[in-house]
């Protein structure tokens, strides 16, 4: 059985979810440019939905992948306990957050396995959002990565970076 998604599968869950009325998506894949799925991840987040996903695992001198790319998704890198950028993650201007992504255990129905990839980090700043009065309540992107980038641990260059975006969000940082 095929156990990983397209564009046309992204698109037809993206549908669904805005008929659900569901307002926040993590998206832990990553892939090419797709103008089909540009478009209705832009419908979705005009309807309101907010869009986190992981950068990609292609290495950092990839080029941008997507959904992480498009200007309304909020896009998530991946970092080590020592704060380093995991090594095969995706980088470029577009990256807003840094999250716990090397080596954390994830459990599964019979056990667990440490995993490593920006797939990883990029529901630590979902669960964030999720879990902030305001950021659950806000509909604008812009609005939700300027709370965020507030209390957000600035790990790389000074200020915003193609590395590390503006940082570890507070909520990660203290849950190691």
């Amino acid at each position: 059985p095929q156990t990983g998604a397209g564009a046309r599968e992204l698109i037809l869950a993206l549908d669904w979810m805005l008929e659900s009325d569901v307002r926040l998506v993590n998206i832990s894949l990553a892939g090419p440019y797709n103008a089909l799925l540009d478009k209705a991840v832009g419908r979705a987040v005009d309807r309101g939905m907010v869009v986190v996903a992981a950068v990609g695992n292609d290495g950092p001198n990839a080029e941008p992948q997507y959904p992480a790319a498009f200007d309304d998704v909020i896009a998530v890198t991946a970092v080590d306990r020592a704060l380093q950028v995991y090594s095969d993650a995706v980088q470029g201007e577009h990256i807003d957050f840094s999250a716990p992504g090397v080596d954390v255990f994830v459990t599964s129905i019979n056990d667990g396995q440490y995993l490593s990839g920006t797939s990883v980090a990029a529901p630590f700043v979902t669960a964030l959002i999720a879990s902030d009065p305001f950021t659950l309540s806000s509909r604008r992107v812009s609005e939700i990565r300027r709370h965020i980038s507030e209390s957000a641990v600035d790990i790389g260059p000074v200020g915003r970076d193609p590395i590390f975006g503006t940082g570890l969000p507070k909520r990660t940082w203290d849950c190691d």
